[in-house]
């Protein structure tokens, strides 16, 4: 953000932690607040910068004939735009984290939406997976990143066979990391844009270096003028 955006944002926060709003606008679509969430999340929601970047992508990029596949939904901000702009029924996400379910669903009742959420994980085969919540949401993965969070077992499904049914054309990933397990492993089939956050971070340059070459071999090249940061966007 720009020194401007920046106290533009505070004075919102401000304002906000006044008024508390149960919900708030990002980019039209309306989400509800937790007031639960830790402050750097909560100062996300009421500054409106919560995965703005992400939305600013989605704008530029989606089409009217695309079929998305979302994998994890948070709550729900990107499929429920995503919805409202190419329909409900061209729209497929999926979420590992139970305790999202509620959220989830009432974003898409806020915006009138209701794109497909399987509550699971995508991986390399049908059964099971360890997956570690954590109190901020945005932070959950099948990597245990905090020694407070505790491992609970989800329903996993294949990757594979969830795209060969869906046949996506635009796949969004924000999986904390998880995208370096799926990349070796994911067939992209029929997929034209891939909007991911990569985890350097997290997941170490060797491995973050990997998802992109395997992206690269599969025809992707990174939109440099659209891409920011870890959010990119590829496209072949």
């Amino acid at each position: 953000m720009s020194i401007v955006q920046k106290l533009k944002a505070k004075a919102l926060i401000g304002y906000r932690k006044l008024t508390r709003p149960e919900t708030i606008d990002i980019g039209g679509i309306r989400i509800p607040v937790d007031e639960q969430a830790s402050g750097g999340l909560l100062n996300a929601f009421y500054g409106g910068y919560y995965e703005r970047d992400e939305l600013r992508l989605v704008k530029c990029t989606l089409q009217p004939d695309d079929v998305v596949m979302e994998l994890g939904t948070g709550i729900g901000l990107l499929s429920a735009y995503c919805a409202a702009k190419i329909g409900s029924e061209r729209v497929f996400t999926y979420e590992a984290n139970p305790s999202l379910k509620d959220k989830i669903r009432s974003t898409y009742r806020l915006n009138h939406v209701a794109p497909s959420v399987e509550f699971c994980i995508l991986g390399d085969r049908c059964g099971e997976q360890t997956f570690y919540p954590s109190k901020n949401f945005w932070a959950s993965s099948t990597i245990q990143r905090n020694s407070r969070n505790q491992a609970i077992r989800v329903p996993m499904k294949s990757f594979n066979e969830e795209t060969r049914r869906i046949n996506p054309t635009f796949l969004i990933m924000d999986i904390e990391g998880g995208e370096y397990e799926l990349m070796q492993y994911a067939d992209l089939h029929n997929i034209r844009n891939v909007l991911m956050e990569l985890h350097r971070g997290f997941i170490g340059e060797e491995k973050a270096d990997f998802v992109l070459s395997a992206l690269q071999k599969s025809g992707f090249r990174i939109n440099e003028e659209l891409s920011h940061k870890q959010n990119l966007l590829l496209q072949r």
